[in-house]
């Protein structure tokens, strides 16, 4: 009995190594129920006073996978046998009825398999009840538990087939029993497991992007004038407050190689017209001399004296008088600009 049993499981386990090894679609059940029929074949242990023949099983199962790699799975079993015994007087026979509930938790190989079948292992556990047809008619009980190794495969979408090996060994008479079994099943309330899906990448028409227009430069005539410097009465001399418009035009001079300026100094009309013409000089050389600090080279500076010839405001006031004491820059020549 060992030797068949033992033979069984090295079979199961065999096709168990085997169906791991190759993928395929398994069942596809993310989660479901069924509910079949079942048929076994038993081997005993024979090495106990009660002898029982080979015997065959029938009865059904209900189960529920509420996973893709777990299940639970209640059935029921029952079958007639022979049984052998010697009571002292000789080798006697009686007739037995054998009946075996079990709870069976599995774990299945969802990701693998071989044509088509779905491998699982298992723990099986239950009673075993013998009630024989000899004058006492008592029924026995007794706990068995054991490993379990099968393969399932679905076909049209609702039908399951099981097909597998246990070994229940009994607790309470330390005994084994081999058990092979083929299931049919019902399957309802099942939920498929979504395969995914690996979309190739659409490649988009993009248009080439136009090449951006090449810069565009632009050149003009210039000719702006405006006050560049203030001076105090009968100064020639400029403060640091005084110079900001100096120093701009000083940046546009630089920014700008192909012009030139002539700086026009003024006066108000307080004094002789000599006197003033000579002081309009000065102012005009003083602003002359900031402007080629700034890097701007003298041949590009013209420098004149209007004397008090030319105001820009009314001498007879005050305000007027401190706006014509003044250094006026015209600026000439061309620029360059980017469009």
């Amino acid at each position: 009995m060992r030797k068949q049993f033992t033979s069984a499981c090295l079979i199961a386990a065999s096709g168990l190594l085997l169906s791991t090894s190759v993928n395929a679609a398994g069942t596809n059940i993310q989660r479901g129920a069924y509910i079949g029929g079942q048929a076994s074949y038993s081997w005993f242990e024979n090495d106990f006073d009660y002898k029982h023949d080979h015997q065959d099983w029938y009865g059904g199962q209900l189960g529920f996978r509420f996973t893709p790699r777990f299940s639970l799975e209640a059935s029921y079993l029952e079958g007639k046998a022979d049984l052998r015994y010697d009571d002292g007087t000789g080798d006697l026979k009686d007739k037995v009825l054998n009946r075996q509930p079990l709870i069976s938790a599995r774990y299945h190989f969802a990701d693998t398999g071989v044509l088509g079948f779905e491998p699982y292992v298992g723990l099986a556990g239950g009673e075993k009840w013998t009630k024989n047809n000899s004058a006492d008619g008592k029924r026995h009980r007794e706990t068995v538990v054991g490993p379990e190794v099968g393969v399932q495969r679905r076909f049209l979408s609702r039908l399951l087939l099981d097909v597998g090996a246990r070994g229940p060994y009994s607790i309470d008479y330390d005994r084994w029993e081999g058990q092979v079994y083929a299931g049919l099943n019902f399957l309802f309330s099942v939920k498929n497991r979504h395969e995914e899906v690996v979309e190739e990448p659409v490649e988009e028409y993009a248009p080439e992007p136009k090449p951006a227009p090449e810069p565009k430069v632009v050149t003009r005539d210039i000719n702006e004038s405006g006050t560049a410097a203030q001076f105090g009465f009968d100064e020639d001399t400029l403060s640091g407050s005084q110079l900001d418009d100096l120093r701009a035009a000083a940046r546009f001079l630089n920014d700008n190689p192909n012009t030139s300026v002539t700086l026009e100094g003024h006066t108000c009309n307080m004094g002789p017209d000599e006197y003033n013409l000579q002081l309009s000089e000065r102012r005009a050389d003083t602003a002359k001399k900031f402007l080629e600090e700034q890097g701007i080279s003298s041949d590009r500076i013209t420098v004149v004296g209007k004397g008090a010839a030319e105001p820009i405001a009314d001498n007879a006031t005050k305000e007027g008088r401190e706006r014509n004491r003044r250094v006026d820059a015209i600026i000439t020549g061309t620029v360059e600009e980017t469009r």
